[in-house]
């Protein structure tokens, strides 16, 4: 079995290279890297020198047209058994791919695997039960970086160029959803396991751009959600959902969820 890992990159030297490293301490053999590289010729030439011998790499240039363009013009180039989308500024633990690669061997009717990501990896985890994905259940820490797919599965299905970072338009997010729930909407059998088998920062409650980031990632789930002919109910829960997680939360996440709230409130009836 092997592994294509698809990843868009844009305006980060630094996170990749960390993305990179992390791949080279992997214990599963052989995977293929796309890089998909968004920046200006010769940007990204001292992050990948130094892993063109080690790893399997590709790299695609292309104009900026935002993440979702740049993962389908990635998948093109995928030619493993499973396909992942990994962020360029995660991190994979050491046995990532041989955790998934051997989940997907002991369970060959599953076309699909949503893994777990934290902000640090805890050592090795005992493995956990898997239990499959619903429509619902498809916003539930299900980012394009947890998510495997077998490549036959996968066939026509790519991201929407609409949603997500970088598009030009303001739908800031949505995107890898999108892609979940098309692809259960396919037939897909997708299961999730909850193993912290991703790293990636949370976001910054105190961050400078955090309101209109937050209202960016608001319009594209309110944009999803229509989309898709989500009832009224489950698009009322999404408005109100960040007003449940403050409560839980506390003062420190006062900024983050309401600015999340008013934008999914104000893109309610847009």
């Amino acid at each position: 079995m092997t592994v294509s890992l698809v990843i868009a990159t844009l305006g980060r030297r630094e996170e990749l290279a960390r993305l990179l490293e992390s791949l080279e301490t992997q214990t599963f053999r052989p995977f293929q890297v796309v890089i998909v590289d968004q920046n200006p010729p010769g940007y990204l030439d001292g992050v990948i020198a130094p892993h063109a011998a080690t790893l399997d790499l590709a790299v695609v240039a292309c104009e900026p047209q935002g993440v979702s363009s740049a993962r389908n013009l990635g998948l093109e180039r995928a030619c493993g058994d499973l396909v992942a989308f990994p962020d360029d500024d995660c991190r994979y633990a050491p046995h990532t791919l041989e955790r998934v690669a051997g989940l997907f061997a002991a369970n060959p009717g599953m076309d699909g695997l949503v893994v777990a990501w934290g902000e640090e990896f805890s050592g090795d985890a005992a493995p956990a039960a898997m239990e499959p994905v619903s429509r619902t259940g498809a916003f539930r820490n299900a980012g394009a970086l947890v998510q495997f797919y077998r490549r036959e599965a996968v066939g026509d299905v790519r991201f929407d160029p609409t949603l997500g970072p970088g598009t030009g338009l303001p739908y800031g997010c949505g995107e890898d959803t999108d892609f979940l729930l098309r692809m259960l909407g396919n037939g897909a059998r997708i299961h999730r396991v909850s193993e912290l088998l991703v790293q990636h920062a949370a976001p910054d409650p105190g961050g400078r751009n955090l309101v209109p980031k937050t209202h960016a990632y608001a319009r594209g789930r309110m944009r999803l959600l229509r989309k898709h002919g989500f009832p009224l109910w489950f698009r009322v829960a999404n408005v109100l959902y960040p007003l449940g997680r403050l409560a839980l939360e506390g003062p420190r996440a006062w900024r983050y969820r309401t600015a999340m709230f008013a934008g999914r409130l104000r893109a309610f009836w847009q």
